[in-house]
């Protein structure tokens, strides 16, 4: 996740393949080896998909970078426990209680008045310091924040009807996975569409997409243009 100037960068965006790649690997891998050997393997093979993922994103400047050490830690101590446990409930109760407990840090910030998106929207958008500094801005993503909270409320109480209405591991993950992922795009897309209705009162805000849109002189090649030499040579 940063640089403090007017207008900090994103990192570099990912290709749609790793992405994809990065969402649907570790799903599959853990339907395949638990299928085959058992909890363990499929817990074992999600999990190291996943922390390669995590350092392949760090190493392309992404946001999680910050986290890694913390992220990877999580995640192998989670595989961990749930191997040693041999127990579906553990490993998938970690990460529902993980969740809610991040829900509840979220809101928590807000309630503090340090409301988390207000520190870090600009790692995912490149607004502006005039931007940021603007009022209107920490409202914004305080509410931002909530909502993100009261998101992982919400799954994480579907992940417990769903957990209890599966009759196996692979039943869960895969229903999971097909419910959460378009679930989670939508609320994203309504998200930002909303953000950008209620930012658009600061003056100087030209709209998340046109922060999004790659500047238009990192379009052009250089190496293209005509010098005045090559000009008066022709």
């Amino acid at each position: 996740m940063p640089p403090s100037s007017d207008t900090t960068a994103p990192g570099p965006a990912r290709p749609d393949r790793s992405r994809v790649l990065d969402s649907v690997l570790p799903i599959a891998l853990f339907l395949v080896l638990d299928r085959l050997w058992g909890l363990a393997a499929g817990v074992a093979g999600a999990t190291a998909w996943s922390v390669k993922a995590a350092v392949g994103r760090r190493r392309r400047g992404e946001a999680v970078g910050r986290f890694l050490p913390l992220l990877v830690a999580y995640l192998v101590v989670r595989a961990a426990i749930g191997i040693i446990t041999d127990s579906e409930a553990v490993f998938f109760g970690i990460g529902i209680g993980t969740k809610a407990a991040i829900g509840a840090a979220l809101v928590g910030t807000v309630v503090a008045g340090r409301p988390l998106l207000a520190g870090y929207a600009h790692l995912v958008v490149p607004f502006d310091e005039a931007t940021r500094a603007h009022p209107r801005f920490t409202i914004v993503m305080g509410r931002l924040t909530v909502a993100t909270g009261c998101w992982q409320f919400l799954t994480s109480a579907w992940d417990i009807w769903l957990f209890n209405r599966t009759g196996s591991a692979g039943g869960y993950v895969l229903i999971r996975f097909l419910v959460g992922w378009p679930a989670g795009t939508l609320a994203t897309l309504v998200a930002f569409a909303w953000a950008d209705r209620a930012l658009r009162p600061i003056p100087g805000f030209p709209g998340i997409l046109d922060l999004l849109a790659p500047p238009e002189d990192a379009e052009d090649d250089p190496g293209e243009a005509p010098t005045e030499e090559d000009r008066d040579d022709g």
